[in-house]
């Protein structure tokens, strides 16, 4: 597939008012590897970032795509990049007790701390096993 080919595919994928996608060329992976990425612009909730307390454009990160690729999984590349990034949302702005617990921009070195105790882990005794307790 050309570049332009690609082109013609993802400008007929159309997604919320003020979310586009974006189809460029990376110089850095491979000469001009092709790739999508999420561009947000419109203010709305959405951009509202729960770190600052601005509403903000962003973009997503990059889905690298390749020449092999047939309309569908160029199609379906778009899907999950959209997908994706509204995950990615979802996880910022989901709160327990007023904490972001799945934000995606936690430490991992932090993370990795708290899982180091026993103490910190809630599950079932049964959960191995999935048998009914008395």
């Amino acid at each position: 597939m050309r570049f332009h080919e690609m082109e013609d595919i993802v400008s007929a994928i159309t997604y919320r008012p003020g979310w586009s996608i974006i189809l460029d060329h990376d110089p850095m992976q491979g000469g001009g590897r092709p790739y999508i990425q999420i561009s947000v612009s419109i203010v709305s909730e959405a951009s509202l970032s729960p770190f600052t307390g601005k509403r903000e454009a962003w973009k997503s990160g990059k889905h690298y795509l390749s020449y092999h690729m047939c309309r569908q999984e160029i199609v379906g590349a778009v899907f999950g990049a959209i997908r994706a990034a509204e995950e990615h949302e979802m996880k910022e702005w989901f709160a327990y007790k007023g904490a972001r617990i799945y934000n995606p921009h936690l430490d991992p070195d932090a993370l990795a701390e708290l899982a180091r105790y026993r103490r910190n882990f809630d599950f079932r005794e049964n959960a191995m096993t999935m048998e009914e307790l008395g």
